[in-house]
């Protein structure tokens, strides 16, 4: 959480292809929104615009053009963002009644940002992106980590028991779960990667881990073949260094002696066998 008294600490972030400015010049009548000189800050909501279509620029218009009774910190669309409400104000967007979901998220602790439609009032993905750039950025300003934002960025819905974002208001949405961790991934230094990339680059990974472990099974399997017919005639660099101490010793004793041509035409399992004897003091004088 973070005390904020600076209105405006954020110019510009990383959207999906580019650096977007944060375009301050539209401000929202006060007549939207509390004034505070500081607050504390604690969560950021997502909402989506609810029109057909529009742009961050007409809906940042919109709140200065009059009282609507309602406002948000932030704007987004496909190219643009435009800050509405300044961050140490309050703006009027996630209440509704006094019948709240969320035990202690209200308007005085929480930044808003909300998403504009593309068109049949949904949200384009690349807005969705540039919006999850937007979002890190403040995470990393008001302290939010890529551990927390399960517990500090939700959605409208989350709030108060409203459709918004409404391609995201269900229980465990999948969409609202990809958008999360696009804002997790940018915390972690993950950026330029769009959720499709990123998903991409997780099942890859996933899969060399698999061959990894699928090639280390077959070397083990493949060892196992070598030391089943390996044969070791001489106490040498050839035979494991575990076994020639006890291989020297059954040879001083007598109990292993090597064929007209010196040869002991040892197995692993012989190797194996002759150690344990070894270790029972049988080779002992």
């Amino acid at each position: 959480m973070r005390t904020i008294n600076d209105g405006f600490p954020i110019k510009q972030f990383n959207g999906i292809d580019n650096g977007i400015d944060i375009d301050t010049s539209i401000q929202s009548s006060s007549a939207n929104y509390y004034t505070y000189s500081s607050r504390l800050v604690k969560f950021i909501v997502i909402h989506y615009t609810g029109n057909k279509k529009d742009t961050a620029k007409a809906n940042a218009t919109y709140f200065h053009n009059g009282s609507r009774g309602a406002s948000a910190h932030l704007f987004t669309d496909d190219d643009s963002c435009y800050q509405s409400v300044a961050l140490n104000n309050a703006a009027w967007a996630v209440g509704g009644t006094k019948v709240y979901k969320h035990a202690e998220c209200r308007n005085i602790n929480s930044i808003s940002i909300e998403m504009c439609c593309s068109g049949n009032s949904i949200v384009s993905e690349k807005t969705i992106n540039n919006t999850a750039y937007l979002c890190a950025e403040l995470c990393k300003y008001i302290g939010i980590t890529a551990d927390t934002v399960d517990i500090f960025v939700l959605r409208h819905y989350d709030v108060w028991d409203k459709q918004c974002p409404a391609q995201w208001a269900t229980e465990n949405n999948s969409g609202w779960i990809a958008f999360k961790e696009k804002v997790k991934a940018v915390l972690r230094n993950k950026e330029g990667l769009t959720m499709e990339q990123y998903n991409e680059l997780k099942n890859l990974i996933e899969k060399q881990a698999a061959a990894i472990s699928a090639l280390q099974i077959e070397n083990k399997e493949l060892k196992a073949v070598v030391q089943s017919t390996m044969v070791y005639d001489y106490n040498d660099g050839n035979m494991p260094s575990w076994a020639r101490a006890a291989v020297q010793a059954a040879q001083d004793y007598g109990a292993l002696v090597g064929d007209e041509q010196g040869r002991l035409g040892l197995s692993y399992k012989d190797l194996r066998t002759i150690c344990r004897e070894y270790r029972c003091g049988m080779y002992d004088k």
